[in-house]
């Protein structure tokens, strides 16, 4: 157990222990010859007393030395000590939300049994399911971008500073020998291209950054040149805003720490904004909105105009949307498909001032097969029985209502293949609530051409009957009816007695 918890705990059994005596803290002082303020900082969790102090502390409680230093909790305290060593309060990032983690314990170890039951179980959850480790960072993240709407005034002022202090101004496509060149004489790197390729069991890595003297940073090869410049965008913002804290390795999984994760977000946003410049972006999608018909042509290329991937091109559109197009009711997400297999797998999600949360299912249930993103998806790989080598992108557009409810989407949807993964593909997409500030900014909204989709969140809770596209059955809709068949028999029950 980490030093700040065996503090915690050794004030937490004080406190218990002067409670039952029925002192208060200003006859404990008495009695054992400390400060008020000092017990205080003791029972707090922020002092640890030394050894002689404890033996006083004992004395006055009647108790023993050891008693008083043991681990072990009474009853009561024991989920909180669980708690503890269960390192879960390390991946929940409560210090960057202001919460006093010392407070909040104290809190849960003065409240109720029933609360003390309620810890107990969240941590047994918590253990036996995808909410522990990364995961709680992960969806802290997403939270933190959504209360933010996903738009950061301090990054974008940081990445016009950047622009204007390299000449980048007037540079529509940033691409990666400028920034190669900015890393190399600014920041002293050693750029290599090819080292990190002799290693089979690192090719799904992206880069690894090394530190060791000089700054030297290895690219996967396999890599498009605008994957390697959102890379060299990012190792940039690490310095540009001088971030210390952070991972070496390039790639998701890594990400172990909440302040490993929020600086990379932070360095992502910094690169994703440098690399598509918005006030290029805005004026090319009021374009496109203007427009009474849908053009998959024209917002393909607009992606092409930047140096860009497509889901960095589509997480700056959401970045964008609230604030500039007061489009502020949206969700978007990313779904990897393997070719050839039928499995469709989302792995990121953002969703703002929308209750469609479709990934809480996703790891036990199948995404819904109606959507436009997996239609998309089933387009590429005809694309693909045509011409093995394929690799351009593809678009799609749908209105999706949601059946059981009047909640409508427009989505815009782009497919396309992987680089590093050539038997993988991805959809990424945007679904914007059809409301009347929807209906006002897009044009296009009525064109008879965007085909109507009755879907759901997964097939498992999907009532639609006769679904041709129905990968799994409705268990857990069957469930879900056969309580609300039980809570109406008891009703009925109840009445006629």
């Amino acid at each position: 157990m980490k030093t700040k918890h065996i503090k915690l705990i050794f004030g937490l059994k004080l406190k218990q222990y002067r409670v039952d005596k029925g002192m208060s803290l200003s006859e404990l002082a008495v009695k054992s010859g400390l400060s008020i303020s000092y017990l205080n900082e003791i029972e707090s969790g922020k002092k640890y007393p030394s050894t002689d102090k404890i033996t006083m502390l004992a004395d006055s409680l009647h108790t023993t030395y050891d008693n008083l230093v043991s681990l072990k909790l009474t009853k009561n305290l024991a989920p909180v000590a669980e708690l503890l060593e269960s390192n879960i309060l390390e991946q929940l990032p409560l210090e960057h939300y202001g919460i006093d983690i010392n407070k909040l314990i104290s809190l849960m170890a003065t409240s109720s049994f029933q609360l003390s039951a309620l810890i107990a179980t969240f941590i047994e959850t918590a253990k036996t399911s995808e909410l522990s480790q990364n995961n709680f960072s992960r969806n802290a993240l997403r939270i933190f971008k959504e209360f933010n709407e996903n738009y950061f005034e301090e990054f974008e002022g940081a990445v016009n500073s950047f622009v204007n202090e390299n000449n980048l101004n007037n540079k529509l496509k940033i691409e990666f020998k400028e920034l190669k060149y900015i890393l190399e004489n600014n920041y002293n790197y050693e750029i290599d291209e090819t080292r990190l390729n002799n290693y089979p069991e690192l090719n799904e890595f992206r880069a690894v950054a090394i530190k060791n003297g000089i700054n030297k940073l290895l690219l996967n090869n396999n890599m498009s040149d605008a994957q390697k410049s959102f890379i060299a965008g990012k190792e940039i913002a690490y310095n540009f805003l001088s971030i210390k804290d952070r991972s070496y390795l390039y790639s998701s999984v890594r990400l172990n720490t909440f302040d490993h994760l929020i600086n990379y977000f932070k360095v992502s946003y910094f690169s994703t904004a440098l690399l598509i410049n918005s006030n290029s972006l805005i004026k090319g999608l009021n374009k496109i909105f203007s427009t009474p018909e849908w053009d998959g042509n024209s917002f393909l290329s607009l992606i092409n105009k930047f140096n860009t991937t497509t889901e960095i091109f589509f997480q700056r559109i959401t970045s964008l949307s609230s604030k500039n197009f007061n489009l502020n009711k949206f969700f978007f997400y990313r779904i990897n498909h393997n070719i050839g297999s039928d499995d469709f797998n989302l792995i990121n999600e953002l969703k703002l001032n929308t209750q469609r949360n479709f990934g809480v299912h996703q790891l036990v249930e199948h995404f819904c097969r109606r959507w436009i993103s997996i239609g998309v998806l089933k387009d590429y790989q005809i694309q693909l029985e045509k011409d093995k080598d394929f690799s351009e992108r593809i678009s799609g557009i749908s209105i999706a209502k949601f059946y059981e409810s009047d909640d409508e989407y427009l989505c815009i949807t782009v497919a396309q293949r992987g680089n590093l993964r050539k038997d993988q593909l991805s959809s990424l997409t945007i679904g914007y609530l059809v409301d009347e500030t929807l209906k006002k900014k897009v044009k296009f909204l009525n064109d008879p051409k965007i085909p109507v989709k009755v879907v759901n969140e997964t097939c498992e809770r999907c009532r639609i009957n006769n679904c041709m596209d129905r990968s799994a059955v409705p268990s857990e809709a069957s469930i879900i009816d056969k309580s609300i068949l039980v809570e109406k028999a008891l009703q009925r029950l109840i009445s006629s007695v």
